[in-house]
């Protein structure tokens, strides 16, 4: 299936089954739920890219989206080819070919294809009809994905969303976490401060069965636990971009 092409300005009456919508260029198509649409060079994709004029780095069949239940599964279908799923805040994912993931939990995403010379072909995806009624889910901010109770004091809170706050804010390859001289600016403290205090948290959160950070080793200072102990903040719901703008409220 193709998907449906459709009207830069049309919008589907309420009646119409969930959805996600595909944009590229002038070209926009509506996913009903279940169905699949490809992507890539080729005359028989339903989304065409690279061909005016024709960019022989991309593949011709590219990728494929196929609507689940609460989300896209894309599918990098070249053989050859990285594909990058870049999101329009957070930390874009590359797919190795034959490579799948879901869009989960991003409402809107770029789909970007490289080709020669490094131009960048971007299919940008918005899957927020999918979900309509269906509030993002949040975690208890002392409960981690792993079910350990972590209770965080306000130090602790304030530097872990500083650490945060590039990954909450920004998107493609800025979205990393924040250095520690960063965070110490952030907060109004020395980036030893910061390390120290955030190193002390990683410690107790390995010591607690966190998995994300029981892999590092805790005699090892220099080790850079930063992003995994960012990641498990954002996904385990404990910080968020209520606690990035709480930065700037006084201490």
């Amino acid at each position: 299936m193709t998907g449906i092409r459709v009207p830069r300005q049309w919008a589907p009456p309420p009646a119409v089954s969930p959805y996600a919508i595909v944009s590229y260029g002038t070209d926009r198509r509506v996913l009903l739920s279940g169905q699949e649409l490809t992507i890539g060079r080729g005359a028989d994709a339903a989304v065409r890219i690279a061909h005016r004029p024709a960019d022989e780095h991309v593949s011709r069949l590219t990728a494929t989206l196929r609507t689940l239940d609460d989300c896209v599964l894309i599918r990098n279908r070249s053989r050859s080819k990285q594909l990058v799923l870049r999101p329009l805040v957070g930390t874009e994912r590359m797919l190795e070919p034959g490579a799948a993931t879901t869009s989960m939990p991003f409402p809107e995403f770029l789909v970007v294809v490289t080709g020669r010379f490094g131009r960048e072909y971007a299919v940008h995806v918005d899957v927020r009809d999918l979900t309509p009624d269906r509030p993002r889910p949040v975690l208890d901010p002392v409960e981690t994905v792993d079910g350990v109770a972590v209770g965080l004091t306000g130090p602790q809170r304030r530097l872990l969303a500083a650490l945060c706050e590039p990954l909450l804010t920004r998107t493609g390859s800025r979205a990393t976490p924040a250095t520690y001289r960063e965070v110490g600016e952030r907060v109004g403290r020395s980036p030893d401060y910061a390390r120290t205090v955030l190193r002390r948290l990683r410690g107790q959160l390995a010591a607690q069965g966190v998995a994300a950070l029981v892999t590092f080793s805790l005699e090892k200072v220099y080790e850079d636990f930063r992003p995994a102990l960012a990641r498990w903040a954002i996904n385990s719901g404990t910080i968020t971009v209520a606690d990035v703008q709480a930065l700037d409220a006084p201490a």
